[in-house]
């Protein structure tokens, strides 16, 4: 079963189209922050959703969808506005994506979404981004959640500057697999979405990933505190040894 979560009002063929709300384009209606899927997914990808969800729910988000695939299965988020690049060209007076210039407007887009856009208040707070992203920043809640493999990488939406590379995207599995065939499958798996909602031959791997299956499970979602906790412990009697 393939999923498309916080499909709004774009409609993918072929996938179990899901969003917190009723829309024409949805097949299922479900709270994201819990993930909570009804059968067992060979991929899970989304578009412009991953933002808007509050810092605290992104890791068991993440987390749940990773216990959500089938062996072999994967997730693929794209959309994560990558605010060191964002910075980088509002400072160098880059081309903007609304007007000539990447200035605090274009800046706003990505760092808050441009919720104005909606005409109700719980449409903004939807609408609202509720995290700011760089390429570290996604890798360490791919490990936090606990994916022994993922790359992540960064692109260009289609019709934009080449210049304006501001979007992050990232592709994982369950399983343990070599990076370079990550990005084989990845880019293989976006090919699809060319055109839509990716310059596929923008695509640029800025990091990536592969960890035994096991030291991945114990290390992900909630046994994370649990060996932490640990870890003080031991550091603690260590000290006074």
């Amino acid at each position: 079963m393939l999923y498309h979560l916080g499909c709004g009002e774009q409609r993918l063929d072929g996938y179990v189209n899901v969003d917190i709300r009723a829309t024409d384009a949805t097949d299922l209606v479900a709270d994201l922050n819990t993930l909570q899927l009804p059968d067992p997914a060979t991929g899970i990808f989304s578009h412009a959703f991953f933002e808007h969800l509050r810092r605290d729910s992104r890791t068991p988000h993440l987390h749940a969808a990773r216990l959500a695939l089938e062996p072999g299965g994967f997730v693929c988020y794209l959309g994560l506005p990558d605010f060191h690049r964002v910075a980088q060209l509002y400072l160098e007076g880059g081309p903007g994506v609304i007007g000539p210039t990447f200035d605090l407007r274009n800046v706003y887009r990505y760092t808050h979404g441009d919720p104005e856009q909606t005409a109700s208040d719980a449409g903004w707070i939807g609408q609202l981004h509720k995290s700011l992203f760089d390429v570290p920043e996604v890798a360490g809640l791919l490990r936090d959640a606990g994916y022994p493999s993922y790359v992540v990488f960064s692109y260009v939406f289609p019709g934009e500057p080449p210049q304006a590379d501001v979007s992050l995207g990232f592709f994982a599995t369950g399983d343990r697999e070599a990076v370079d065939v990550l990005q084989q499958r990845c880019t293989a798996f976006l090919e699809q979405f060319d055109g839509r909602f990716i310059d596929l031959k923008s695509i640029r791997f800025a990091d990536g990933a592969s960890r035994s299956t096991a030291h991945a499970a114990v290390v992900g979602g909630p046994q994370r505190t649990a060996l932490r906790r640990v870890a003080r412990v031991l550091a603690d009697k260590l000290s006074k040894v």
